[in-house]
């Protein structure tokens, strides 16, 4: 699948991408569109009432030449004008209190539901896909597209669908009354809107180049402040403003040369609506001259004429806006349609008992765009209880291997099982919820300390907790030191700013502890100990080792600082996508194969058991 920005080509962006367009719209109403649909016969009523006020009125100076023949005042005007009252006053009346009421409910509810919506999806969604766009640019699409549907809602409700409504009853209207005024000014009309619809085909090159030049500049943006230690350590400042500079002169020159050339296209629209309507209103005139139409029909043609030309350029205008925000709501709509690579399957279970046999099988894997497999005829054997470690050199596929194993991707071939029973046939929340898994970069969520060791297990209890973080090694380096006024309700800043290194790797620790704790099977350690200094990577040993005797569990490790792993039960030496090797610390050294040259180049010296 291509990126989400390439998705819509500029030729396709025709009448029928505004349909299409209104069918993403619709579809993503989801429950509202009852509400919406009733919010749209409202309107028809208010229209049909809108055209009656003016027919009404054609009826009082219809009966006028009477009135001034005779000089008597016909009971039936004073029935008329009391009904115009009535007109107004209830269309007013269906307007405030309930059509703008339920769109109101309507709009609300989408406006707020579709962020929550989007999340959803980005949550469900793998890493392959995270890994494809930068966090600015993810995060520009989704509030751009929430923002742009809900523009789009609020310009068909208010604009759009109630000037369409009105040119087609007053057409009506019209052509009932005189066919052949109603001729004479609504003839252009049609070849006006089409020259329009034609014209602006031609400028959503230009729209969509523009949006997509605004999802680079958020991109941009937002990476130059989240990098920002990395910006001013390498005095880059001037660099960053000079690429969002560049980015944003794009688009102005964009946005300039198509709002400049596109008022030709209004100049000559508007002249050609605005002589038939004058030559309607001539030609009405002519008409009662030769007394075969009334003064009250071109009344009524002058008092709707004017409402109609400005119902034509509000469809212009909104079908402007409507086409460029629909470019953002159409990649949203398929941002919500993009596959979720690892999923449930329809036979998904929960097995009733675990005793904790993990194979792979001959697996095969690789990642999207890359030529080669990343792991290719891949088998492994986990036991229950077995402390596993990976070992080889960079990109030789032990964190792919353990991207596996915890189903944060899904194989391409071959089987990973458990207890016999292949992963995907288990269902993948249970299933991860068996990891407790500590990365090399750890994640620290905005919060405070306490939030991120237990974000595993919110209600984890009080002194669940605290053993977490005695194990980490964290209460001693965090709270006694006093660096933390407040502790475990200490604010660690966006992205854990106000820890260390050593620091966010002991609160992955503990939070991985505190998930064994409360019920996780497997420690995946992938280069968990990287940032930590001796004395800290000592207290995580032995907390392994604890753990290993107070709980039965298994430890999958991957790791370059071979005192972190020396004593597995098993070491695998991984290379060009397989096991190459595989045995303890003191059989693969006496093998002096592969494994003793891992140690030679990493020039860990003599390990100390």
């Amino acid at each position: 699948m291509s990126d989400w920005e390439d998705k819509t080509p500029a030729e396709e962006q025709t009448l029928s991408f505004f349909a299409r367009g209104m069918r993403v719209l619709w579809e993503l109403a989801g429950a509202e569109r009852k509400r919406l649909a009733i919010v749209f016969l409202l309107i028809v009523a208010l229209k049909a009432l809108s055209i009656t006020f003016p027919y009404l009125l054609k009826l009082v100076f219809d009966e006028l030449p009477s009135v001034i023949a005779g000089g008597k005042i016909p009971s039936s005007i004073f029935t008329i004008i009391a009904a115009m009252f009535i007109v107004r006053i209830g269309g007013n009346a269906l307007d405030r209190f309930v059509r703008e009421r339920m769109f109101a409910k309507s709009i609300i509810t989408l406006e707020n539901a579709w962020p929550v919506l989007a999340q959803q999806k980005l949550l469900d969604l793998s890493m392959s896909f995270h890994e494809r766009e930068n966090i600015g640019k993810k995060i520009a699409k989704i509030n751009k597209g929430v923002e742009k549907l809900t523009d789009v809602l609020v310009n068909l409700h208010y604009g759009f669908v109630p000037a369409i409504l009105y040119i087609i009853l007053n057409v009506a209207a019209i052509t009932l009354m005189d066919w052949k005024l109603g001729l004479i000014f609504f003839a252009p009309l049609i070849p006006a809107l089409a020259l329009s619809f034609r014209g602006f085909e031609r400028f959503t090159p230009a729209w969509e180049e523009w949006e997509k030049q605004k999802e680079v500049s958020h991109g941009v943006f937002c990476q130059s402040v989240i990098n920002i230690s990395t910006v001013q350590g390498y005095v880059q400042e001037t660099y960053e403003k000079d690429r969002l500079s560049a980015v944003r002169h794009r688009m102005r020159s964009l946005d300039l040369d198509a709002s400049y050339r596109i008022q030709k296209y209004f100049f000559g629209m508007g002249a050609l609506l605005g002589l038939f309507f004058l030559a309607t209103i001539a030609a009405g005139v002519w008409f009662v001259h030769l007394h075969i139409s009334t003064i009250g029909t071109v009344v009524f043609i002058i008092a709707t004429g004017n409402v109609t030309l400005e119902g034509v350029w509000e469809i212009v205008f909104i079908y402007t806006r409507i086409m460029r925000n629909l470019i953002a709501a159409v990649r949203m709509k398929e941002l919500l349609e993009e596959p979720i690579a690892v999923r449930n399957n329809e036979h998904a279970t929960a097995p009733a008992t675990y005793n904790g046999a993990f194979v792979f099988d001959k697996v095969s894997f690789n990642y999207r765009g890359r030529e080669h497999c990343v792991l290719e005829d891949f088998s492994l054997k986990i036991a229950p209880g077995e402390f596993v470690a990976l070992v080889g050199k960079s990109g030789e596929g032990k964190t792919t291997a353990i991207r596996l194993l915890t189903r944060t991707y899904d194989i391409d071939s071959g089987r990973l099982t458990l207890d016999g029973i292949p992963v995907r046939d288990i269902h993948r929340d249970w299933y991860r919820r068996l990891f407790a898994i500590v990365q090399q970069d750890v994640d620290i969520f905005d919060d405070t300390l306490r939030a991120n060791v237990a974000y595993a297990y919110p209600n984890a209890t009080e002194e669940q907790i605290e053993r977490a973080v005695r194990a980490a090694a964290l209460e001693e380096s965090l709270i006694l030191e006093g660096r933390f006024s407040n502790g475990l309700d200490t604010e660690v800043g966006e992205r854990g700013v106000r820890l260390s290194g050593g620091e966010r790797q002991r609160v992955g620790i503990a939070r991985a502890y505190l998930a064994l704790l409360c019920g996780a099977k497997i420690l995946v350690l992938d280069e968990a100990t990287s940032n930590l200094d001796s004395g800290a990577e000592r207290s995580i040993q032995e907390m392994i080792e604890a753990l290993r005797t107070e709980k039965s569990i298994t430890i999958v490790a991957i790791a370059h600082r071979l005192s972190t792993i020396h004593r597995a039960d098993k070491i695998c030496v991984i290379g060009e996508g397989r096991v190459q090797e595989r045995g303890s610390h003191k059989g693969l050294m006496k093998k002096n194969g592969l494994y003793s040259q891992l140690v030679q180049l990493q020039q860990l010296g003599e390990l100390r058991e």
